[in-house]
């Protein structure tokens, strides 16, 4: 089992695999019974790398560390740490046998380092933010820019949820299922003060209400974006930043399926992953295009549009521990241009009147706020009519929404 579970890290750490697709295509290849546990501790070493890493790191002078030796004192560590029905030994003896299988040389400096873990306390930094960054495996750069955007107590709230584990929350589909039939289910339930549920059963893509078509997974931010546009029936709306369409199938609900959804990607394969959900929950006013967002010319006004940028995704590191791995200070600014451009280009289709929602799933002031400014100082025929960020919290990721009107002229 735990051979599967070093493998499948390799692949994303070292690989660059993105960890929810390898999921979906080998954890099959695991007994029924393991897959849960294998599951845990593959999200779990990726979510708190950057802190098992820092363990080791105290107990060896080595400064080059075989690639594969280090995903496997990682993995092992978050185990001893985290794991309490596994014994610290059979940790141990399962990672001298799997670095004998990497470098036969390696197996005894694992033995040793896996051992010194065990039997000595983490010393953590006395610096504040050091110590928010090592034991939320987050970047230290990025806290201090938290801590200057929204002050230390906050940076600290959103490292905390950023390292937690999300329940699945889903979206009914009101088009198919009413409330009270829907939780009949004994694996879902309601969300108190809320329209969405949690889902509690294993794989929902296999749940019969999931291929039925009655539910989707979707985040209480990412719902919250699809609320802030207040779409009316048989309206023309365009998502120019679409895939996989969550949103838009959000949107189409909330229209009961009258009306028009124009959805652009600039991928082909993801337009087709829209056109797939669209008939899986049997919406019909959804049409799919493969178009750049910063290049749309042709297709005339909108009602309203929305306008969900690439982003840096600092806000959703608890839903894709991935960028956690990854992540770097100058990442941020090479999306800014991007996104002013694909801002502008969507807002040339926003009829007098018509609403206009730029929205991200980041939490970072360049990205967010100051975007809206530049917008609004080069587009004086729109008015802000309200921005708000959403701090992730137990049910939600981070998200920043800003809703504009184009005024009549």
């Amino acid at each position: 089992m735990r051979s599967w579970v070093f493998k499948a890290l390799c692949s994303v750490v070292l690989e660059g695999t993105y960890s929810n697709l390898y999921l979906k295509n080998h954890l099959k290849e695991v007994p029924k019974k393991d897959q849960a546990l294998c599951t845990r501790i593959f999200y779990g070493t990726i979510q708190n790398y950057d802190y098992c890493q820092y363990i080791y790191q105290q107990f060896t002078n080595r400064k080059r560390i075989e690639s594969k030796i280090d995903v496997l004192l990682v993995m092992s560590i978050y185990q001893i740490k985290f794991l309490d029905k596994v014994p610290d030994y059979a940790i141990c003896n399962e990672a001298v046998n799997l670095a004998k299988k990497v470098n036969s040389k390696s197996a005894g400096f694992v033995n040793a380092i896996l051992h010194k873990v065990i039997q000595n306390e983490v010393k953590l930094p006395e610096d504040e933010v050091e110590r928010i960054a090592i034991m939320n495996s987050i970047k230290p750069w990025l806290i201090r820019m938290w801590c200057s955007q929204y002050g230390l107590d906050t940076a600290e709230k959103i490292a905390m949820h950023s390292n937690t584990t999300l329940p699945i929350v889903v979206r009914r589909n009101s088009l198919l299922i009413n409330e009270e039939n829907f939780l009949k289910d004994p694996y879902i339930e309601r969300i108190k003060d809320s329209e969405l549920y949690v889902y509690i059963g294993e794989q929902i893509s296999s749940h019969p209400y999931y291929v039925k078509g009655y539910m989707s997974a979707q985040d209480p931010g990412s719902y919250q974006i699809a609320r802030t546009l207040d779409v009316k029936c048989e309206e023309k709306v365009l998502d120019v930043c679409s895939a996989p369409g969550t949103k838009a199938m959000a949107l189409a609900q909330f229209m009961n399926n009258r009306g028009t959804i124009d959805c652009l990607d600039i991928h082909e394969h993801r337009v087709q992953l829209i056109k797939k959900d669209a008939k899986r929950l049997h919406v019909d006013i959804i049409h799919a295009y493969c178009k750049d967002a910063t290049k749309i010319l042709d297709l005339g006004l909108y009602d309203r549009v929305l306008c969900d940028v690439p982003c840096s995704g600092y806000g959703v590191l608890a839903r894709k521990p991935d960028i956690k791995l990854r992540m770097k200070s100058e990442d941020m600014d090479s999306l800014i241009k991007i996104q002013r451009e694909i801002l502008a280009s969507a807002a040339s289709h926003v009829k007098e009147n018509g609403c206009l929602v730029y929205s991200t799933c980041t939490l970072n002031k360049k990205e967010n706020e100051k975007q809206i400014e530049y917008f609004i100082k080069n587009h004086p025929g729109f008015a802000l009519e309200k921005e708000e960020t959403l701090f992730p919290n137990e049910y939600s990721g981070g998200f920043f929404i800003a809703k504009l009107v184009r005024n009549t002229h």
